[in-house]
């Protein structure tokens, strides 16, 4: 095994745990896990900026290299997942955030088994190469359909998970920006995917 698919693997088990916010929703109600999860921001963001102000520190492999300076990828996921919650419907976030977390962690091994990394921030040519593409639409439709045909919770079309999953793998493969400064994929993947999902379905 590769060093660089070990340290993918390590990194994106931990953000695995991202999964914890729509298995938590799943059973319990959007107010509760709400003020949990501001609690949770609020400390990860005073976290954040003890440690870029070089007061704390982190192994280094559970960082990226660009993320050495910067903030790093669980505080955007973890804000997402926030906001997620908070503006959409309960079946649309729960797929959203799965597809985020899931998705976004297959295109990652993918990308460290390609043997490119799956950064498109540190490629000439801005976009994954269709094999990881190809996997993060795959596993970001098959999770955010198991997800929202769990029992108890509002269906959603197969179409709308579809353009959810496809909305995934947009922002996940191409870096978004807007005058130079390019969003955190953590943060655009279940936001693109929840709004797709919310204006094609019609809830």
């Amino acid at each position: 095994m590769s060093v660089i698919l070990s340290k993918e693997l390590l990194r994106k088990s931990i953000h695995l745990t991202g999964m914890l916010f729509p298995a938590i929703y799943y059973f319990t109600d959007r107010f509760t896990l709400l003020f949990w999860l501001s609690l949770i921001v609020i400390v990860i963001l005073q976290f954040e900026w003890m440690r870029l102000r070089g007061y704390i520190s982190y192994p280094a492999v559970l960082l990226r290299p660009s993320e050495e300076h910067r903030v790093a990828g669980y505080v955007y996921s973890t804000t997402a997942a926030f906001i997620v919650i908070a503006l959409f419907p309960k079946t649309i976030a729960i797929a959203a955030i799965t597809m985020a977390v899931l998705g976004d962690f297959s295109s990652g091994i993918a990308g460290a088994v390609w043997g490119k990394k799956a950064d498109v921030r540190q490629m000439s040519l801005p976009i994954k190469p269709k094999p990881i593409l190809l996997v993060m639409l795959v596993v970001s439709f098959s999770t955010g359909y198991l997800a929202a045909n769990a029992p108890g919770l509002a269906p959603l079309p197969v179409y709308s998970l579809a353009l959810g999953a496809l909305g995934a793998t947009l922002a996940d493969g191409v870096p978004w920006q807007i005058r130079g400064h390019v969003f955190d994929d953590n943060l655009t993947i279940p936001l693109v995917s929840a709004m797709l999902m919310l204006v094609s379905s019609g809830i």
